[in-house]
């Protein structure tokens, strides 16, 4: 009995200096990457006791709340420009900043609902929609809407489908919008595509019409703790990389194995 409450204090006291070690981590991930980020911050507490706090929304909403004090750790970002900005304002590490994923753009209806649509030169977006709307992020500050008008505006759609526009708070609220039926149609990523049993794929958008879909992360300046640090490397890592493919994106810092 003696050697048994001993082995008990023993392993007690694992595990509280287990969690003596995990220091605060949070994440704020732009919102496409919501199942993907969910599933490793969960993985990665399961394998080291530690505790993320996630937090999804547009990038542009995240890197505002980042510029205005909010407490995260690692910013994930579904573009350049954001995390540009907050660089430029000393709030990232440039050391710990690198392209994490790539996606691609698609165009989106409800499932069943066909649109009589195809990407080619004699191609006419807002004859396909009949007077219904296309939703999209909003394309003045959500990477995924920039991205989205970047691509119709080369193709030369824009100007006709521009006032059928309607405008989400980040690309999940469009592609809901699609689902329930209350947009026409919507461009969101592949990505989020995939993750929907209540839409299907119209068309993919050629990547040379937009900018390339690029997710930067990098630790935020003066919450570079030991855990946060251990996080940022799990997402860079094998296991992270096998998560973010499962869900479609593509990994670009470490191979899937």
């Amino acid at each position: 009995m003696r050697v048994t409450l001993c082995c008990l204090a023993f392993l007690a006291a694992l595990g509280a200096g287990k969690a003596i070690a995990c220091e605060p981590v949070s994440i704020f991930a732009a919102a496409s990457t919501t199942d993907a980020v969910t599933g490793i911050a969960q993985a990665f507490e399961a394998e080291t006791g530690c505790n993320v706090t996630a937090v999804f929304a547009g990038s542009s909403t995240l890197a505002k709340q980042i510029e205005a004090g909010a407490p995260a750790s690692i910013f994930l970002s579904a573009n350049e420009s954001w995390m540009d900005e907050l660089e430029k304002k000393n709030l990232v590490l440039p050391d710990t900043r690198s392209d994490l994923l790539a996606n691609e753009l698609v165009l989106v209806v409800q499932k069943g609902q066909k649109l009589e649509f195809s990407l080619d030169e004699d191609a006419d977006l807002a004859a396909a929609l009949a007077g219904g709307r296309l939703a999209l992020a909003n394309p003045d500050g959500v990477p995924a809407g920039i991205y989205a008008k970047q691509a119709l505006t080369q193709m030369g759609l824009w100007d006709g489908v521009a006032a059928s526009i309607v405008a989400a708070e980040d690309v999940r609220a469009a592609l809901v919008w699609v689902a329930r039926g209350e947009a026409r149609a919507g461009i969101v990523y592949r990505t989020d595509a995939r993750i929907s049993p209540d839409v299907e794929i119209a068309a993919a958008l050629p990547d040379e019409t937009h900018d390339p879909v690029r997710y930067p992360v990098s630790l935020i300046t003066g919450r570079a703790n030991k855990t946060a640090r251990d996080f940022l490397a799990y997402l860079k890592g094998p296991a992270g990389a096998r998560v973010f493919a499962e869900y479609g994106f593509t990994p670009l810092d470490t191979p899937v194995n």
